[in-house]
């Protein structure tokens, strides 16, 4: 994975058995319990945000092949490399850390495959997160406390959250 992080090498990384969901991107840093990814957007075929996901999750991944890599419309990945402290990123907590001033994040929880949150950090302790929530048409809804070990993936400056972020009145 080292040599893949320092190639920027877009990958995929599969989550099953343990959840239907495969994820594309750039890693940016793997460790025993994250893995920060560069991620791609199918859809406009450019980078787009970063997603943060327990490395217990991820069962495998492989490297693009040239086919894949001619799918990059927009090879934006340099708008991403160096804009978090990755560093101080080694942990859940020391992500969400990171990400208090982040406008909006999406946080998905181990106990809910299908559903996720939407909001911003509100506070924050080494177990519990108190995310000030939106609803679908980004309105305020309320706030929500999540246990940290809980959260398995946490998506942050995305075109899915910026989206959201106009919209809020």
């Amino acid at each position: 994975m080292e040599e893949l992080i320092k190639n920027r090498t877009p990958i995929d990384i599969d989550l099953s058995p343990n959840r239907d969901k495969v994820y594309a991107g750039i890693c940016l840093k793997s460790n025993d319990e994250i893995f920060i990814l560069n991620c791609f957007n199918e859809e406009t075929q450019e980078f787009d945000g970063y997603a943060i996901i327990r490395d217990y999750e991820i069962e495998k991944y492989r490297e693009w092949d040239k086919e894949e890599l001619k799918e990059i419309k927009n090879n934006n990945y340099s708008n991403f490399i160096n804009k978090l402290p990755i560093d101080k990123m080694n942990n859940m907590f020391a992500c969400l850390s990171q990400l208090q001033n982040e406008k909006l994040i999406s946080i998905f929880i181990e106990s809910d495959d299908d559903s996720y949150f939407v909001g911003q950090i509100k506070s924050l302790s080494e177990n519990k997160l108190e995310l000030k929530l939106l609803d679908e048409n980004a309105k305020w809804t309320g706030k929500k406390k999540i246990k940290i070990n809980e959260i398995t993936y946490i998506g942050f400056d995305t075109s899915y959250e910026d989206s959201f972020e106009r919209k809020i009145e």
